[in-house]
């Protein structure tokens, strides 16, 4: 009797059963990006996911009714980790220190999520995809604008719109040029040169400047 008691497994609890399940979409929403990328959207079917995941078809549908579900949901989870890493940028009082982490925060994430971004291009520029991660990236961009249009804001820029987006296309640029020549593109120099160039000293200069 004792060791029938013992053997008795015990109901998971809520919390338990909550990471269960984020772990499984998680799965799947890899499982989904990979085969995207690899295959195409067009060519990739829910049993494709389910099969790359380990888990069934029906348990996918469970978490996605559609594979256009599952491209919203994975370009929904693509920008909550950008703007998690972002988080030291919101927090921080000094609007100069503000700058500085926002060029350290993004020349990491070039770094350190070449393979990611490298998939994530590839993924929304997919005809059956791009006008979905077009309104994505729209609602992204003009959040991280307006973090760096408040920043020049707060510094006294008085051009700080233009300035933002002057910053926001060097930004880009170096994130297509690092992926194009990964080998030969000189990251760390280009990030200390951004640096100096949007040191206090330097914006304080160009702020006389206008």
């Amino acid at each position: 009797m004792t060791e029938h008691l013992f053997n008795v497994k015990m109901p998971r609890t809520k919390e338990q059963n909550k990471e269960i399940r984020e772990k499984t979409k998680k799965i799947i929403l890899d499982s989904a990006l990979k085969l995207f990328v690899e295959k195409g959207f067009q060519s990739t079917s829910m049993s494709d996911i389910a099969k790359e995941a380990g888990v069934s078809k029906g348990l996918a549908y469970n978490y996605f009714d559609s594979k256009q579900h599952i491209v919203e949901a994975i370009l929904k989870y693509l920008m909550e980790l950008v703007y998690q890493a972002y988080v030291p940028v919101y927090e921080e009082k000094d609007p100069y220190i503000k700058l500085e982490k926002m060029i350290d925060i993004t020349f990491d994430w070039i770094r350190q999520n070449f393979d990611f971004w490298k998939m994530l291009f590839t993924f929304w520029l997919q005809p059956e995809i791009i006008e979905t991660s077009a309104q994505f990236m729209k609602d992204f961009i003009k959040e991280m604008f307006g973090l760096i249009e408040n920043i020049f804001k707060e510094i006294g820029v008085k051009n700080y719109v233009a300035e933002a987006r002057i910053i926001g296309a060097i930004f880009d640029g170096v994130g297509v040029d690092y992926l194009l020549d990964t080998e030969n593109y000189p990251l760390d120099e280009v990030a200390k040169l951004l640096k100096a160039r949007y040191s206090k000293e330097a914006i304080n200069l160009l702020k006389e400047n206008y």
